[in-house]
């Protein structure tokens, strides 16, 4: 059986980690997989290591670490047929794993893309060294090949498989939680999940949802998620009700299966496993068309997409669902059926899996 090494920095809540907890158990019957994280830990370390994936941390603390390299090279040892990386950090020690052990190395490309995405000139140097070095890399977007190609991965190298998610387990009534939050059951309840960095401009999605309001009392908003920009936003939305900030919570597919629409105020994305997870709800969407969120949500059939940075266009699409419950049922039945042909986990682990066979076959015929 194949041995695959997975190698990333930690295991903190996000959606590349999120990813990664999904796929890497459902490997197991056709791979020997084990995973290396390099900084440290996190929740979904230790939801692995319960699923019995060999598991370890090198704690570099940064990355001239020599003690937490040593750590990490160890895993050449064990002799993995593939090294499989995720963030420039985990593709620069992975590659020196792969290279110690004469083993295949694929990266996979979580990057947002968008005005707001972060730029590194010196990570894109560290990038352009490695991109000749890597057997393959997997994108989740077509939107990420134009900076991948800029980069110098070759075409023939990049393969693109978009997210799957499972349908969230929704516990709890959607009455129970609408009154829970305040919410009479004609309100209309916006719902933005994410972990509150910059790029998701919950900023915004608080100003659209209090503009809708002015023009509709019936609009609300509530987001949920801890974060950088909690205490920001939570100061935006004031203390009048009209936008509730909860910070970070468990119940997320509880609120989902509450709101009437889940939204994305994002300037840089990738393709959002939030708006995935709304969409095997039967949730409408209202999104920035942003990186690849509009290869998931097609504007009109299974959501409503607006510019990036655009208040006006975000809170007129809150106010278009709401005068329309017709049209939140039609884009929420369309967005199930949009989910179960192209983003279930099955099919992303069945296509994983398939590019690791033609790696590790690549290299065997290389070798002969």
């Amino acid at each position: 059986m194949p041995k695959l090494l997975f190698v990333c920095s930690e295991l903190i809540v996000g959606g590349a980690q999120r990813q990664w907890s999904l796929l890497i158990p459902r490997l197991r019957p056709r791979f020997d997989v084990s995973l290396l994280t390099l900084v440290g830990e996190g929740p979904f370390f230790r939801q692995l290591r319960e699923t019995g994936v060999a598991i370890d941390c090198a704690h570099m603390s940064r990355r001239t670490d020599l003690r937490g390299w040593r750590r990490a090279l160890r895993h050449a040892d064990h002799k993995p047929d593939l090294v499989v990386t995720q963030s420039i950090n985990a593709d620069i020690v992975g590659n020196a794993i792969a290279a110690r052990a004469h083993a295949a190395h694929v990266s996979t490309a979580h990057f947002n893309v968008g005005p707001g995405a972060p730029r590194s000139r010196y990570r894109d140097l560290l990038a352009r060294v490695l991109a000749p070095r890597v057997d393959a890399v997997i994108a989740i977007s077509e939107a990420q090949l134009p900076r991948l190609r800029r980069l110098g991965y070759r075409r023939p190298t990049i393969r693109i498989i978009a997210n799957g998610v499972e349908v969230p387990d929704v516990a709890r009534p959607a009455g129970d939680v609408r009154e829970a939050l305040g919410i009479d059951p004609s309100e209309f309840l916006a719902l933005l999940v994410a972990t509150l960095r910059p790029e998701k401009r919950a900023e915004l999605f608080v100003a659209a949802v209090r503009r809708a309001h002015a023009a509709d009392s019936r609009v609300r908003g509530v987001l949920a998620g801890g974060g950088s920009e909690l205490e920001r936003v939570r100061v935006s939305a004031g203390s009048d009700g009209v936008v509730q900030v909860l910070g970070a919570r468990t119940d997320a597919p509880d609120l989902m299966g509450a709101a009437d629409a889940v939204c994305l105020a994002s300037d840089a994305e990738g393709v959002p496993m939030a708006i995935l997870e709304a969409m095997a709800l039967g949730r409408p969407v209202v999104a920035t068309d942003v990186g690849g969120v509009s290869e998931a949500v097609e504007s009109g059939v299974t959501g409503l997409l607006v510019p990036t940075n655009d208040e006006a266009a975000l809170a007129a699409a809150f106010l278009e669902l709401v005068a329309d419950p017709g049209l939140r049922r039609r884009l929420g039945e369309k967005g199930r059926q949009r989910y179960r042909e192209g983003f279930g986990v099955d099919r992303m682990v069945e296509e994983y899996a398939q590019v690791f066979e033609d790696v590790l076959e690549a290299k065997r015929s290389a070798s002969r």
